[in-house]
């Protein structure tokens, strides 16, 4: 058999396993996420924070990658920390989102710091922009909360 031959024919199997693959359900779906709970705390300094649940129903994992809101003039993703007692805030880049799992966002964890441009009223609904790496841009309205209250976040 020429070697043209084997691997026209070595590509015809692979895409009839690939094909047979996908039609029977087990290449699995894309990430598909959705944002709720969504909240901001009430500022009682220059900056805030706006927290979120995030859950993929898909079978595969996503990542955000950032968040905006015409409120604040920046919006970074963060993870706090603690250790010996210290509280530590980093920045990050992203934010995975596993497969079949609900990432929430708390004061204590991931969150987005925002610096707002004006007053944030308790009460004050205020919208933002996610952007995933593979579920695209989700909006969403956050509802500001007093300091404390977080338990009582939507």
């Amino acid at each position: 058999m020429s070697t043209v031959r084997a691997t026209v024919l070595a590509s015809a199997v692979t895409l009839a396993l690939l094909a047979a693959w996908t039609l029977t359900g087990l290449a699995g779906s894309p990430a598909r996420v959705r944002v709720l709970g969504a909240w901001v705390m009430a500022p009682t300094a220059e900056r805030t924070g706006a927290y979120f649940t995030i859950t993929d129903t898909g079978d595969q994992a996503d990542e955000l990658l950032g968040v905006s809101t015409p409120d604040s003039s920046s919006a970074m993703l963060a993870r706090h920390s603690y250790a010996a007692g210290v509280g530590r805030m980093t920045m990050l880049d992203g934010v995975v989102v596993p497969a079949h799992t609900d990432v929430r966002m708390t004061p204590y964890t991931t969150n987005v710091m925002i610096q707002p441009r004006g007053p944030l009223p308790v009460g004050r609904e205020v919208p933002f922009t996610l952007v995933f790496r593979y579920g695209g841009t989700v909006r969403v309205t956050a509802v500001v909360v007093p300091p404390g209250a977080a338990s009582a976040a939507p």
